[in-house]
């Protein structure tokens, strides 16, 4: 029996770990918390750019390798156990399909490859994240678009919220009006990581978390320091009981 990493569930549907989909989003008269004052300019140095584009290279390798895995044993199965062989090729299908929706994520997400997206291109990038998770996109308008550099910020946050569900859940995605969205993973164990509140208000310390970070803890200073760079403000929206994984409000340029 072959198995596949590579199985997405995006719209309407359950996971045993995900908390209730159809619940309203956040009061949008929630206190909101950010911290100000940051600097326009990021104090990065080459060496700064030079580690960045190490931990890239190393996730990127990590994202590829399993499915990539999966791959080549579903097609040695196939190859070496003729009864085995159609089951093994399904799962083959099955994880090409799965790469390459995330290498379309990853390029659009990482390498500035983001165009303009209407929610239809947003849906279809989404296929792209773990299987545990599903995006929830029904609270955004029907007609929205999201412009390049904006896009790209919203792929990051996505692929932040998908890591904050450990135990799989729903990512809520929503309106938070003009020129704002509302992000929130749902889910047990939900929790964006720590020093995430600090990355978005400057900078400074999201770059000093690259430089001591391990690939998998990436995303964090990464998705604060693209939205610093787009001119993006991003604040939690917390109530009186303050959460691991508070709403997320971006406000876009």
């Amino acid at each position: 029996m072959v198995s596949s990493d590579q199985d997405v569930k995006i719209g309407r549907g359950t996971s045993e770990d995900a908390e209730p989909r159809n619940g309203p989003l956040p009061d949008e008269t929630a206190q909101e918390v950010t911290a100000p004052g940051a600097p326009e300019r990021s104090p990065a140095s080459p060496r700064d750019g030079l580690r960045l584009a190490e931990l890239l290279a190393a996730r990127l390798c990590h994202e590829v390798s399993g499915p990539a895995g999966t791959l080549a044993g579903a097609v040695e199965i196939a190859r070496t156990e003729p009864g085995s062989a159609a089951e093994a090729l399904g799962i083959a299908a099955e994880a090409a399909a799965g790469l390459a929706a995330r290498l379309r994520l990853l390029r659009a997400a990482w390498a500035g490859a983001a165009e303009t997206l209407d929610i239809a291109a947003l849906r279809a990038l989404c296929a792209g994240l773990p299987r545990h998770v599903w995006v929830d996109l029904d609270g955004l308008p029907a007609n929205q678009h999201f412009p390049a550099t904006s896009a790209q910020v919203l792929l990051n946050v996505l692929l932040l919220a998908a890591e904050s569900l450990p135990k799989g859940g729903v990512v809520v995605v929503g309106e938070a009006g003009p020129d704002a969205t509302l992000v929130v993973p749902r889910g047990q164990n939900a929790a964006w990581p720590p020093g995430f509140a600090a990355w978005m208000a400057d900078p400074a310390p999201a770059w000093r978390a690259i430089d001591s970070a391990a690939p998998r803890r990436l995303q964090g200073p990464l998705t604060a320091l693209l939205a610093h760079g787009a001119g993006t403000r991003m604040s939690f929206a917390l109530a009186a009981d303050a959460e691991a994984a508070p709403p997320l409000v971006l406000r876009f340029a």
